[in-house]
């Protein structure tokens, strides 16, 4: 997907854009997901003076590459960093690996313990992505992550959100059901309950035809969980107009 074309969609819808290039150092495999500063800002710099465009990116968090890559994120002038969770155990939990010999409730419990704790190590975040991404492929019949099986392991990350000052992502890309969004709903309500105010909206778009995807619905979403959506300047949260 070029940024020009990008661009053109999100004028075309009256919304801003904000790229968020991946990087995940010691990743698993034959993926490279790393990528050369310089050239990033060099490239794009001149779309993102017109105030349509913010730049950021998305790492992985690992705990051997935490300081990597928080000395990355800091010799740039990122607009907004988000910290996902997508190695567990060396594994890419987007395979069945990772799934092996474990029944649902054991993957979700040590995928979310993960999540808390490279939270806690990764403080230089401006937001928490996709607390939900287990769900996209986990291979059980029901792969809703729900607060009421999962509660002290979904409190200890909004804990650690909380005191380090990240807030959490709702991403847009599972919003394609009723049920999806129903099971979600419980979880982001309690991070409003233990003294979260503000969660980001992405629509974690790899493709033209998904930018900007669910974005109202996500808006209202957030709103009926005590939440302000909201974006990210200069590391800044913005309230969305």
């Amino acid at each position: 997907m070029k940024l020009e074309d990008a661009l053109k969609i999100t004028q075309a819808m009256g919304i801003g854009l904000i790229t968020t290039e991946h990087i995940d150092f010691d990743f698993p495999g034959d993926d490279l997901y790393e990528f050369d500063t310089d050239e990033y800002f060099a490239r794009y710099q001149q779309y993102r003076d017109s105030d349509n465009l913010l730049l950021g990116v998305e790492v992985g968090m690992q705990q051997q590459t935490a300081s990597r890559s928080e000395h990355f994120t800091q010799k740039a002038p990122f607009d907004m960093v988000i910290v996902s969770q997508h190695i567990i155990e060396g594994f890419d939990i987007y395979y069945p690996e990772y799934y092996q010999s474990k029944c649902k409730n054991e993957a979700y419990r040590i995928y979310l313990q993960n999540i808390a704790d490279m939270l806690a190590i990764h403080p230089f975040g401006d937001v928490l992505g996709h607390i939900d991404y287990i769900c996209r492929k986990a291979p059980y019949e029901d792969t809703q992550l729900r607060y009421d099986e999962f509660a002290p392991y979904i409190d200890k990350i909004w804990q650690t959100a909380l005191t380090n000052n990240v807030v959490p992502e709702i991403n847009t890309r599972r919003f394609t059901n009723k049920e999806n969004i129903t099971a979600l709903a419980p979880i982001y309500k309690r991070y409003h309950e233990m003294g979260g105010r503000y969660a980001t909206i992405g629509s974690d778009a790899h493709t033209i035809d998904a930018i900007g995807y669910k974005l109202a619905e996500a808006e209202q979403f957030l709103k009926r969980c005590g939440l302000t959506p909201v974006y990210f300047k200069n590391h800044q949260p913005v309230p969305m107009s």
